[in-house]
Formats: C-alpha cells, structure tokens, sequence
C-alpha cells in the first residue's frame, strides 16, 4: 500500500488481534512504507493488562507476536472499524512495550458493524481539552474504569467526589463500594443533577456552553467545528465531557481521538481518504472523533440514547 500517510496517522489509536490474545498500542511513526507501532497493553479474558503491571511476562507476548502466523491490526473509524493483514518485519522490546514493525500490503479485508455505530443528531453541550499521549497513557484507566455517572453531579459542577466508605489499611483507590450504597448514590445523583442546575445554572462547568448539533454514537461524537477546532488534526487526543439533555441529565466523560476532519469537499478520515484537490473549497470544517477511552456503562447509556432519540423520530414520522 503506496499511500500509508493517507490512512494512517501518527499516534492513531490501535488494536493487533492475534489467534490467541489482543493488544492495544498507536502508532508512533510512518516511515518508508512502514507502519511502527507501539504497544502497552494486551487483552486477556476481557480485562486489559497494563505491560508494566508487576509480574507481568512481556517476554512470552514478544514470542506470541513473533511465532504469530496470522495477525490482524485493527483501526477504528467514526462509523466503522477497518482490517488489515500485516506483514510484519521486525518486533522488539522496549521501555515502552514492545515495538513492531510493519508494511500494509493491501486494503482492508473486512469491515465491522456494530451497535455501537448507530448514531443519531442530538442537540448537547461539550466541553473538550487537548493532551498529549502520555497523558492519555497516564490517565485513560480512569476513563475505562469509573462510571461518569456515579459522579456526574461532582463533574459538573467542579466538586470533589466523596469517598463512600473505607477500612484503614485500604488504600482510596482500593476501598470496596456497596453495591445498594452505590446504586442509591447514582440516584440522589442524578435528581441532584436536575436540582442544582436549576436553582445554580451559573455554578456548573457548562455555564456560558452553548448546545451544539452533534451526530453522535457509542463509538464516537462528529461535530462542526470553530476557531478553537482547526488547531485538531488526525491523531489529536482530547479529554471531552459531555452533558445530555435529558430528564434527569446525565454527563459523560470520556478520552477520544480525532478520526475524521472534513474541510468543504475534502474529507480525510481513519481507513479512507477522499480528496477533490480543493482545499479551499470551503471554510467550514467538522471534526469526528471516536471514544478510545470510556467506561462501558457510560457507552451503554449513550447507546440507550441514541436508540430513544431514534424511537422519538419513528414516533413523530408517524403521527406526521
């Protein structure tokens, strides 16, 4: 594949499926017709194992890769997630994991659908900030991890979340929850949510936010852009959160990457690219990103949404 720098884009968020475990990584360089990638962490019975966790044998992961005889590196996009076959030509350890090496020889030889995929058009408030990818290396497993939920009213407006309970010889990030505690929290939480953002509009981080049109799914958020946006490109990470206009709200924290940038008719995006070859078509710009970085249960409820929102369409089309 010639045109690597025009699917492919530094620091794009990967997975390498071999037959018997996945791993996580980005990639870290396009060079020569070459793809070098880094990876930190692999999958295991559905719970993700961080390289440098105590104990861990990266030594039996770089043998796995290097006698693997069928890999797979998978690349999400906004709306669908892309395949190739690899062919590898050199994988090392490192500091930060293990180094690979590798040349696309063709175009993708599948593509997955999900449910995830499934977007609609919503109206909601966002707020976003860039960083870089060691802090999204530093920081993502408390995205994946924490429900944006249970301290949604903490999040939105500035507050520290409190510690529900603990022994003294448990660390905070290790004292258990109880569980009936924990699901009578999210719900004073949520009515909290609708309380305080009526009688303190000003108080919450959305103060001065004005509601945008988004297309958004589980697997990621497109919007049209501003001034503040053109500084993104292919690649860029951003700390996003997210609140839902519904009753009562609900607020959604999550790290995503910019997948897609679209500038009048020329439209670069994760897996495909489509160019006329007039950049200055158009001033207007939208940004697509993808969730590399969420909670599940947070997922779960932006799906939930979505399937509403579509349900609410149905319904009117039909009384229409």
């Amino acid at each position: 594949m010639n045109n690597l720098k025009g699917i492919f884009y530094k620091n794009q968020d990967i997975v390498l499926e071999t037959s018997q475990k996945n791993f996580r990584g980005y990639i870290n360089k396009i060079e020569d017709g070459f793809l070098n990638i880094l990876l930190y962490s692999s999958f295991a019975g559905g719970q993700e194992l961080e390289f440098n966790a105590e104990g861990y044998d990266i030594n039996a992961d770089l043998l796995l890769i290097k006698n693997s005889g069928d890999i797979t590196i998978i690349g999400s996009g906004f709306s669908k997630t892309f395949l190739y076959k690899p062919a590898l030509k050199n994988v090392v350890k490192n500091e930060s994991g293990i180094a690979l090496k590798v040349q696309i020889t063709g175009a993708p030889v599948e593509e997955r659908e999900g449910r995830e995929f499934l977007r609609i058009d919503a109206v909601i408030q966002f707020i976003y900030e860039e960083i870089s990818v060691d802090e999204f290396l530093e920081t993502k497993d408390g995205y994946v991890t924490k429900p944006s939920l249970t301290t949604s009213v903490y999040g939105m407006y500035g507050m520290a979340a409190p510690k529900i309970y603990q022994t003294s010889v448990e660390k905070d990030s290790d004292a258990p929850v109880n569980p009936k505690i924990e699901k009578l929290l999210v719900t004073i939480n949520s009515k909290l949510d609708v309380i305080l953002s009526i009688l303190n509009p000003e108080a919450s981080i959305f103060s001065g936010i004005k509601e945008k049109k988004v297309s958004i799914s589980g697997s990621g958020i497109m919007w049209h852009g501003d001034s503040k946006d053109k500084d993104l490109e292919l690649g860029s990470i951003i700390k996003i959160t997210m609140l839902f206009p519904t009753v009562p709200q609900f607020l959604i924290k999550a790290l995503a990457q910019v997948v897609k940038i679209s500038n009048g008719r020329d439209e670069y995006d994760a897996g495909s690219i489509i160019s006329d070859g007039n950049a200055a078509a158009s001033s207007e710009i939208s940004v697509a990103c993808k969730f590399i970085a969420i909670n599940e249960y947070d997922r779960d409820e932006i799906i939930k949404f979505t399937l509403e929102q579509q349900r609410r369409m149905i319904k009117k089309t039909s009384i229409i």
